[in-house]
């Protein structure tokens, strides 16, 4: 029995196209076993992943430390100045008052002092007159007035 030639290479190419088919099977079963190397892919796969999610993260915290640290800072300039005007002001009204309270100082120690100098006038015309109970009246009168003006002063 003798077959045509067409006939013989038909199964030739059917027999190599499965024989190729075949290949491309085991090659791919022989994958699918490879535990180790399916194990390294998947694992080095997954490290960059993580490796990209870990950078965006380190972005995005970068990003987020910035904006605060501007936000931060605006406000701490805010109140600084804040700070400052009041503090302006305060030293101003201190300061009015301070002078108010020297011109008021300056007059009340210019009226004891008058005052003073009005007694020390009349004291001497009674010492004049009346020597020893004048003299102990203005000793006493003295210290008076030097305690009165210590006290004045100390307020």
């Amino acid at each position: 029995m003798s077959t045509p030639s067409g006939s013989n290479d038909q199964t030739r190419r059917d027999i190599q196209q499965t024989r190729a088919e075949l290949g491309e099977t085991v090659a791919a079963l022989a994958a699918k076993t490879d535990f180790k190397t399916r194990a390294r892919s998947k694992a080095t796969t997954a490290v960059g992943g993580l490796r990209g999610r870990v950078t965006e993260a380190g972005q995005s915290a970068k990003t987020r430390a910035t904006q605060l640290a501007r936000t931060v800072s605006q406000k701490a300039s805010k109140r600084v100045a804040s700070v400052e005007q009041k503090s302006q002001h305060t030293i101003g009204a201190i300061r009015g008052s301070a002078r108010a309270g020297a011109q008021t100082a300056g007059k009340a120690e210019s009226s004891v002092v008058t005052s003073a100098r009005a007694m020390t006038t009349k004291i001497g015309s009674s010492v004049r007159t009346r020597p020893i109970p004048v003299l102990a009246v203005t000793g006493t009168a003295a210290t008076l007035a030097v305690i009165t003006y210590r006290r004045r002063r100390s307020r």
